[in-house]
Protein backbone atom coordinates (compact mmCIF):
# COMPACT_ATOMS: atom_id res chain seq x y z
CA UNK A 1 0.00 0.00 0.00
CA UNK A 2 1.30 3.31 -0.77
CA UNK A 3 1.43 6.03 1.51
CA UNK A 4 -1.61 8.43 -0.69
CA UNK A 5 -3.53 5.00 -0.18
CA UNK A 6 -3.08 5.12 3.42
CA UNK A 7 -3.52 8.51 4.31
CA UNK A 8 -6.68 8.05 2.21
CA UNK A 9 -7.59 4.70 4.02
CA UNK A 10 -7.06 7.02 7.42
CA UNK A 11 -9.48 9.52 6.07
CA UNK A 12 -12.10 7.05 5.44
CA UNK A 13 -11.76 6.18 9.19
CA UNK A 14 -12.02 9.67 10.07
CA UNK A 15 -14.87 10.26 8.26
CA UNK A 16 -16.84 7.14 9.33
CA UNK A 17 -16.01 8.03 12.95
CA UNK A 18 -17.51 11.58 12.73
CA UNK A 19 -20.78 10.39 11.07
CA UNK A 20 -20.64 7.85 13.77
CA UNK A 21 -20.24 10.29 16.52
CA UNK A 22 -23.09 12.71 14.30
CA UNK A 23 -25.23 10.11 14.69
CA UNK A 24 -25.21 9.23 18.59
CA UNK A 25 -25.30 13.08 18.95
CA UNK A 26 -28.61 13.31 16.66
CA UNK A 27 -29.97 10.09 18.70
CA UNK A 28 -29.20 11.90 21.78
CA UNK A 29 -31.03 15.09 20.62
CA UNK A 30 -33.81 13.29 19.57
CA UNK A 31 -34.32 11.04 22.80
CA UNK A 32 -33.88 14.32 24.90
CA UNK A 33 -36.60 16.07 22.76
CA UNK A 34 -38.94 14.09 23.13
CA UNK A 35 -38.58 13.48 27.05
CA UNK A 36 -38.83 17.20 26.61
CA UNK A 37 -42.14 16.96 24.70
CA UNK A 38 -43.63 14.00 26.82
CA UNK A 39 -42.99 16.37 30.45
CA UNK A 40 -44.44 19.25 28.71
CA UNK A 41 -47.48 17.01 27.46
CA UNK A 42 -47.84 15.78 31.11
CA UNK A 43 -47.14 18.94 33.05
CA UNK A 44 -50.25 20.19 30.49
CA UNK A 45 -52.11 17.55 31.36
CA UNK A 46 -51.82 18.07 35.06
CA UNK A 47 -53.00 21.58 34.66
CA UNK A 48 -55.76 21.00 33.70
CA UNK A 49 -56.73 18.23 35.70
CA UNK A 50 -56.02 20.27 38.29
CA UNK A 51 -58.19 22.78 36.72
CA UNK A 52 -60.97 20.99 36.43
CA UNK A 53 -60.80 19.80 39.74
CA UNK A 54 -60.68 23.74 41.41
CA UNK A 55 -63.58 23.78 38.95
CA UNK A 56 -65.34 21.15 40.91
CA UNK A 57 -65.12 23.08 43.90
CA UNK A 58 -66.72 26.04 42.10
CA UNK A 59 -69.58 23.85 40.87
CA UNK A 60 -70.03 22.13 44.53
CA UNK A 61 -70.24 25.40 45.97
CA UNK A 62 -73.00 26.01 43.86
CA UNK A 63 -74.78 23.05 44.45
CA UNK A 64 -74.80 23.84 48.26
CA UNK A 65 -76.00 27.78 47.72
CA UNK A 66 -78.65 26.46 45.52
CA UNK A 67 -82.44 26.52 47.46
CA UNK A 68 -83.77 22.44 48.27
CA UNK A 69 -86.34 23.15 45.77
CA UNK A 70 -84.27 23.55 42.91
CA UNK A 71 -81.73 20.37 44.07
CA UNK A 72 -79.48 21.78 46.26
CA UNK A 73 -76.52 19.17 46.73
CA UNK A 74 -76.49 17.04 49.58
CA UNK A 75 -73.39 16.86 52.32
CA UNK A 76 -73.45 13.10 53.48
CA UNK A 77 -70.74 11.82 50.96
CA UNK A 78 -72.95 11.64 48.29
CA UNK A 79 -70.85 11.06 45.36
CA UNK A 80 -71.72 13.36 42.34
CA UNK A 81 -70.18 13.03 38.57
CA UNK A 82 -69.33 16.16 36.19
CA UNK A 83 -69.01 15.40 33.13
CA UNK A 84 -66.76 17.91 30.33
CA UNK A 85 -65.32 18.04 27.42
CA UNK A 86 -62.05 17.86 28.95
CA UNK A 87 -62.83 15.10 31.42
CA UNK A 88 -64.80 14.02 34.32
CA UNK A 89 -64.73 15.66 38.06
CA UNK A 90 -66.46 13.98 40.88
CA UNK A 91 -67.28 15.00 44.18
CA UNK A 92 -67.73 14.50 47.60
CA UNK A 93 -69.22 16.47 50.11
CA UNK A 94 -69.09 16.25 54.27
CA UNK A 95 -70.97 18.28 56.59
CA UNK A 96 -68.39 19.55 59.31
CA UNK A 97 -71.19 20.48 61.76
CA UNK A 98 -71.65 16.50 62.62
CA UNK A 99 -68.05 16.03 63.41
CA UNK A 100 -66.22 16.50 66.60
CA UNK A 101 -64.50 19.46 66.78
CA UNK A 102 -61.00 19.34 68.35
CA UNK A 103 -61.28 22.84 69.85
CA UNK A 104 -64.40 22.76 71.24
CA UNK A 105 -65.05 18.89 72.44
CA UNK A 106 -65.14 18.02 75.96
CA UNK A 107 -63.20 15.19 77.59
CA UNK A 108 -66.05 12.73 77.71
CA UNK A 109 -67.14 13.13 74.20
CA UNK A 110 -63.45 12.68 73.21
CA UNK A 111 -62.80 9.69 75.10
CA UNK A 112 -66.01 7.78 73.64
CA UNK A 113 -64.59 8.77 69.85
CA UNK A 114 -61.55 7.02 70.74
CA UNK A 115 -63.57 4.10 72.57
CA UNK A 116 -65.17 3.99 69.56
CA UNK A 117 -62.40 3.61 67.40
CA UNK A 118 -61.20 0.22 70.02
CA UNK A 119 -58.90 2.07 72.36
CA UNK A 120 -59.60 0.56 76.33
CA UNK A 121 -60.98 2.54 78.19
CA UNK A 122 -58.15 3.71 80.34
CA UNK A 123 -56.14 4.63 76.97
CA UNK A 124 -59.07 6.33 75.28
CA UNK A 125 -59.26 8.53 79.06
CA UNK A 126 -55.66 9.67 78.68
CA UNK A 127 -55.80 10.09 74.92
CA UNK A 128 -58.56 12.62 75.47
CA UNK A 129 -56.46 14.55 78.56
CA UNK A 130 -53.43 14.78 76.35
CA UNK A 131 -55.57 16.52 73.54
CA UNK A 132 -57.20 18.44 75.98
CA UNK A 133 -53.30 19.36 77.86
CA UNK A 134 -52.16 20.19 74.15
CA UNK A 135 -54.98 22.63 73.28
CA UNK A 136 -55.14 24.52 76.25
CA UNK A 137 -52.99 27.61 77.35
CA UNK A 138 -51.45 26.00 80.92
CA UNK A 139 -49.20 24.28 81.14
CA UNK A 140 -51.42 22.07 84.12
CA UNK A 141 -50.68 18.32 83.27
CA UNK A 142 -54.41 16.56 83.66
CA UNK A 143 -54.19 13.50 85.77
CA UNK A 144 -53.78 11.49 82.27
CA UNK A 145 -52.35 14.06 79.99
CA UNK A 146 -49.52 15.12 78.97
CA UNK A 147 -47.75 17.96 78.96
CA UNK A 148 -44.19 19.54 78.18
CA UNK A 149 -42.14 17.41 80.63
CA UNK A 150 -43.72 13.78 79.22
CA UNK A 151 -43.34 14.82 75.38
CA UNK A 152 -39.69 15.23 76.72
CA UNK A 153 -39.67 12.01 78.44
CA UNK A 154 -40.95 10.38 75.51
CA UNK A 155 -37.71 12.08 73.18
CA UNK A 156 -40.11 14.31 70.97
CA UNK A 157 -38.80 17.27 69.84
CA UNK A 158 -42.09 19.44 70.58
CA UNK A 159 -44.59 19.36 73.48
CA UNK A 160 -48.07 20.57 73.87
CA UNK A 161 -48.92 23.22 71.81
CA UNK A 162 -51.04 25.11 74.42
CA UNK A 163 -52.95 26.54 71.81
CA UNK A 164 -55.80 25.40 69.63
CA UNK A 165 -55.94 23.03 66.97
CA UNK A 166 -55.09 25.12 63.47
CA UNK A 167 -55.68 21.60 61.55
CA UNK A 168 -56.97 17.68 62.02
CA UNK A 169 -53.49 16.70 60.82
CA UNK A 170 -52.07 18.26 64.26
CA UNK A 171 -53.81 15.78 66.29
CA UNK A 172 -50.99 13.30 65.09
CA UNK A 173 -48.64 15.20 67.48
CA UNK A 174 -50.51 14.46 70.49
CA UNK A 175 -48.35 12.21 72.74
CA UNK A 176 -50.36 8.80 72.83
CA UNK A 177 -51.74 9.28 69.20
CA UNK A 178 -50.16 6.93 66.36
CA UNK A 179 -51.11 6.54 62.34
CA UNK A 180 -53.54 3.69 62.92
CA UNK A 181 -56.08 5.55 65.41
CA UNK A 182 -55.36 8.86 63.42
CA UNK A 183 -56.08 6.68 60.02
CA UNK A 184 -59.57 5.64 61.88
CA UNK A 185 -60.16 9.13 63.46
CA UNK A 186 -59.21 11.44 60.55
CA UNK A 187 -63.13 11.63 59.31
CA UNK A 188 -64.69 12.19 62.03
CA UNK A 189 -62.80 15.09 63.66
CA UNK A 190 -62.47 18.77 62.73
CA UNK A 191 -61.63 22.05 63.39
CA UNK A 192 -63.57 24.26 61.86
CA UNK A 193 -67.11 23.54 63.22
CA UNK A 194 -66.93 25.76 66.46
CA UNK A 195 -69.31 23.42 68.42
CA UNK A 196 -69.12 21.63 71.05
CA UNK A 197 -71.42 19.06 70.08
CA UNK A 198 -71.79 17.71 66.56
CA UNK A 199 -75.15 17.46 64.98
CA UNK A 200 -75.99 13.77 65.33
CA UNK A 201 -78.14 13.79 61.75
CA UNK A 202 -74.88 15.16 60.34
CA UNK A 203 -72.49 13.01 61.95
CA UNK A 204 -70.79 10.16 60.73
CA UNK A 205 -71.49 6.69 62.20
CA UNK A 206 -68.13 6.62 64.59
CA UNK A 207 -69.14 10.18 65.98
CA UNK A 208 -73.29 9.05 66.72
CA UNK A 209 -72.03 6.15 68.73
CA UNK A 210 -70.08 8.45 70.68
CA UNK A 211 -72.62 10.79 71.30
CA UNK A 212 -74.87 8.11 72.17
CA UNK A 213 -77.26 8.15 69.41
CA UNK A 214 -75.03 4.81 67.33
CA UNK A 215 -79.23 3.32 67.23
CA UNK A 216 -80.30 6.20 65.42
CA UNK A 217 -78.95 6.10 62.01
CA UNK A 218 -80.72 8.40 59.74
CA UNK A 219 -82.86 6.05 57.44
CA UNK A 220 -81.75 4.83 53.83
CA UNK A 221 -83.26 6.60 50.88
CA UNK A 222 -86.28 5.42 49.12
CA UNK A 223 -85.01 2.35 46.72
CA UNK A 224 -86.68 4.19 44.25
CA UNK A 225 -85.31 7.40 44.31
CA UNK A 226 -83.44 8.57 41.18
CA UNK A 227 -80.18 8.87 40.57
CA UNK A 228 -80.25 12.35 38.82
CA UNK A 229 -78.29 14.95 39.52
CA UNK A 230 -78.99 18.23 40.97
CA UNK A 231 -80.44 20.91 39.28
CA UNK A 232 -78.01 23.89 38.45
CA UNK A 233 -76.31 25.71 35.95
CA UNK A 234 -73.75 24.06 33.80
CA UNK A 235 -73.93 20.39 32.20
CA UNK A 236 -75.60 17.99 34.26
CA UNK A 237 -74.17 15.92 37.22
CA UNK A 238 -75.17 12.93 37.95
CA UNK A 239 -74.91 10.87 41.51
CA UNK A 240 -72.51 7.63 41.72
CA UNK A 241 -73.13 7.28 45.13
CA UNK A 242 -75.97 8.18 47.83
CA UNK A 243 -75.76 8.97 51.12
CA UNK A 244 -77.94 8.36 53.94
CA UNK A 245 -79.37 11.29 54.52
CA UNK A 246 -80.08 15.00 52.87
CA UNK A 247 -79.85 16.79 56.21
CA UNK A 248 -77.10 19.72 56.71
CA UNK A 249 -76.24 20.50 59.87
CA UNK A 250 -76.74 24.60 61.15
CA UNK A 251 -72.78 24.83 61.17
CA UNK A 252 -72.49 25.57 57.23
CA UNK A 253 -69.25 24.70 57.35
CA UNK A 254 -68.49 21.77 54.02
CA UNK A 255 -65.56 19.39 53.09
CA UNK A 256 -65.11 19.49 49.56
CA UNK A 257 -63.21 16.47 47.81
CA UNK A 258 -62.83 17.13 44.36
CA UNK A 259 -61.26 15.07 41.60
CA UNK A 260 -60.70 15.30 38.01
CA UNK A 261 -59.25 12.98 34.98
CA UNK A 262 -58.60 14.21 31.78
CA UNK A 263 -59.59 12.45 28.54
CA UNK A 264 -55.62 11.26 28.48
CA UNK A 265 -55.87 10.29 32.00
CA UNK A 266 -54.21 12.77 34.36
CA UNK A 267 -55.39 12.92 38.05
CA UNK A 268 -55.94 15.10 40.67
CA UNK A 269 -57.58 15.51 43.52
CA UNK A 270 -58.54 19.18 45.87
CA UNK A 271 -59.84 19.29 48.97
CA UNK A 272 -61.25 22.51 50.24
CA UNK A 273 -62.92 23.81 53.62
CA UNK A 274 -65.80 26.37 52.98
CA UNK A 275 -68.04 28.13 54.74
CA UNK A 276 -71.62 29.00 53.46
CA UNK A 277 -72.04 32.81 54.66
CA UNK A 278 -75.16 33.76 52.88
CA UNK A 279 -76.51 35.26 49.71
CA UNK A 280 -74.83 37.43 47.55
CA UNK A 281 -72.16 37.49 44.20
CA UNK A 282 -69.94 35.41 46.40
CA UNK A 283 -72.02 33.41 49.14
CA UNK A 284 -68.92 31.31 50.84
CA UNK A 285 -65.32 31.70 52.15
CA UNK A 286 -62.75 29.73 51.64
CA UNK A 287 -60.86 27.95 55.03
CA UNK A 288 -58.93 25.40 53.25
CA UNK A 289 -57.40 24.97 50.74
CA UNK A 290 -54.81 22.36 49.16
CA UNK A 291 -54.16 19.09 48.04
CA UNK A 292 -56.30 16.02 48.59
CA UNK A 293 -56.38 12.11 47.79
CA UNK A 294 -57.42 10.85 44.73
CA UNK A 295 -59.44 7.37 45.63
CA UNK A 296 -63.47 9.13 44.14
CA UNK A 297 -62.69 6.86 40.76
CA UNK A 298 -62.60 3.54 42.55
CA UNK A 299 -66.64 4.57 43.25
CA UNK A 300 -67.97 2.23 40.36
CA UNK A 301 -71.56 4.01 38.38
CA UNK A 302 -74.55 2.30 39.47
Amino acid sequence: MTQKAGQRGIALIAVLWALVLLALIAATVLGESRGTSRLARNLLDAARAEALADGGVHRAVSGLAAPVAAGSWRADGTVYAWRRAEGEIRIRIEDEGGKVDLNRAGGLLLRRLFEGVGLEPARAEALADAVEDYRDADGIRRQRGAEDPDYQAAGLPFGAKDAPFDAVEELQQVLGMNAEIYAALAGAVTVHSRVRRPDPRAAPPLVRAALGNGDQTPPAPPADEPQEGPAGAGPPVAILSLGPTAHRSRVRTYTIHAEARTASGGLFARRAVVRMIGRGPVPYRIVAWGRGETRLFAVSPP
